[in-house]
């Protein structure tokens, strides 16, 4: 019978109190360069919290509500046609808009409720609600969707007000359109395919939106594309996609 023995390069420095496993430099109190397997876990309880890894590998604890967030997180990239990247990849500068002129990112913040980052932007000419949707998608993200209150508050708060740092006062395109499938009425849609929030505790039941009254209307059968509204509350409309006037500030999410 044949015996087989692990060996394991173990490297410790005094100095920094910090303990390498098969990597002489590390860079934290314990490194470990290889795959890691823990037993005889105790059963866990109802709040504990979730252990999550960043793309260095570094190991960080997150909230149960943080992981689920006030809204569904997950975007659907067959129904919105790209896969979407992390928002540290984006363009740095940002690249020019499809319909000419100059980006300008104004800076980027992460919300809790989803662990998604938001980054607002400027731009030197009018964008319509297309090309603003594909200068999202060539950024690595994708126009802003909203599909809960906890959502539409925390950007409202964070970036969009006087508040936030970036003063986005004019219109902004929203990832919601209406879409048409064979055999159905039109509906609108947020373009990562995720599912208005419902608050059940009215009768109809509602679906969490922040539309102007009468809004979305479709008017004249040529609207359909969202937009936050420039005024105070910053109310939700529908305009036809092809508006320009206005739209000099966009809002693009990335998934972490």
């Amino acid at each position: 019978m044949k015996k087989m023995f692990l060996f394991l390069v173990i490297f410790y420095q005094p100095a920094l109190c910090q303990v390498g496993i098969n990597t002489t430099e590390p860079t934290k109190t314990v490194d470990v360069n290889g795959e890691i397997r823990i037993r005889n876990l105790p059963v866990g309880e109802s709040g504990d919290q979730i252990l999550s890894s960043d793309p260095e590998g570094n190991i960080r604890k997150v909230s149960r509500k943080d992981i689920s967030g006030a809204s569904s997180s997950t975007v659907d990239e067959t129904t919105l046609g790209y896969k979407v990247q992390p928002w540290e990849s984006r363009p740095q500068p940002p690249i020019s808009p499809p319909s000419g002129g100059t980006a300008t990112e104004l800076g980027c913040k992460k919300w809790s409720g989803n662990n998604h980052t938001y980054c607002a932007y400027t731009v030197s000419q009018g964008i319509n609600w297309y090309n603003a949707f594909i200068f999202s998608r060539s950024m690595g993200g994708y126009l802003v969707t909203m599909p809960s209150h906890a959502e539409r508050i925390w950007v409202h708060s964070e970036m969009v007000s006087d508040n936030s740092g970036y003063h986005l006062g004019g219109n902004i395109w929203i990832g919601l359109h209406k879409i048409v499938r064979p055999g159905n009425p039109l509906i609108f849609q947020w373009i990562t395919g995720e599912k208005f929030v419902i608050d059940w505790s009215t009768n109809p039941a509602r679906a969490e939106h922040w539309f102007n009254t009468g809004e979305p209307n479709d008017a004249g059968g040529n609207e359909g594309a969202g937009h936050l509204m420039s005024s105070v509350e910053r109310k939700w409309n529908d305009l036809n996609p092809t508006t320009t006037s206005g739209f000099t500030h966009l809002l693009i999410e990335f998934n972490d």
